[in-house]
C-alpha cells in the first residue's frame, strides 16, 4: 500500500489531502499548524506508520493552506468552531466514522472542538503544544472522550503550564511532557511522538 495524494470538493472548495487507506473501520485525521501543511506529516512518514497500526489515515491541507482553496467558513485560525465544521464536512465526504483527530499547535482547538461538537464520529483527540484552545476554556470540562496532550519541555511558544491546565480541565486526558523537545514535538522527536501515540491508542 502507498500514500496517495488526492483532491476533492468540500463545502464548495477544493481540498488537497494525503491518504493511506487499508479498508479499516478506524480512521485517523492529521491536522497541521499554520506554519506547515499536510506535507509535514508525509515528511515523517506518519500516514504509513499509523496506518500500519490498523487505521485509514488522512492528512488534509487545511482550507487556505498548501494546495487547498481558502474558505471563510472553514478559517480555523482563532476559530475552533470553523475548524470543527471543516472536520465534520471532510469526514462526511469520506464517510468516516470512529475518528481520532491529531491537532498540533493552532489546530489543537479544532481537534478538541470536533470532540465536543461531533462526539458520535470523533472518538478521541491528540493535541501537541496546543494553541487556539483559549476560546474553548469553558467547554473543556464537557469532554469525556480520551485525549492525549503532548507538550515539549522546551516549548518557547506555548509554556508547558498551558498543557497542564488543559489536562486539569479534561478529566479524560493524559498529559505527557517530552523533555528536550520544543513546540513541534512530532517533527523534533518523531520516534518519541509515535511511541506515545501508539501507547495511547492501545488503551482506547
Amino acid at each position: 500500500m502507498e500514500v496517495n495524494e488526492n483532491d476533492m470538493e468540500v463545502g464548495g472548495i477544493n481540498i488537497h489531502y494525503f491518504s493511506y487507506t487499508r479498508g479499516s473501520r478506524r480512521n485517523f485525521i492529521l491536522l497541521h499548524d499554520i506554519s506547515q501543511t499536510s506535507a509535514s506529516w508525509a515528511g515523517i512518514d506518519a500516514l504509513r506508520k499509523i496506518g500500519q497500526w490498523g487505521y485509514n489515515v488522512y492528512a488534509p491541507d487545511m482550507p487556505g493552506f498548501g494546495k487547498s482553496d481558502s474558505s471563510f467558513q472553514y478559517n480555523f485560525v482563532g476559530a475552533p468552531s470553523k475548524g470543527a465544521d471543516f472536520i465534520r464536512d471532510f469526514s462526511e465526504k469520506l464517510y468516516l466514522e470512529n475518528v481520532v483527530v491529531v491537532g498540533p499547535s493552532a489546530s489543537a482547538g479544532t481537534a478538541l472542538k470536533s470532540l465536543i461538537d461531533d462526539k458520535d464520529r470523533i472518538k478521541s483527540a491528540i493535541i501537541i503544544g496546543g494553541l487556539g484552545v483559549d476560546p474553548l476554556m469553558n467547554e473543556l470540562n464537557q469532554i469525556d472522550s480520551p485525549v492525549l496532550i503532548l507538550w515539549g519541555g522546551k516549548d518557547n511558544m506555548v509554556p508547558v503550564e498551558h498543557g497542564i491546565k488543559y489536562h486539569d480541565l479534561i478529566a479524560s486526558s493524559t498529559f505527557v511532557k517530552i523533555d528536550g523537545a520544543g513546540h513541534c514535538v512530532q517533527i523534533e522527536k518523531p520516534d518519541i511522538f509515535f511511541n506515545n501515540v501508539k501507547k495511547f491508542l492501545e488503551q482506547l
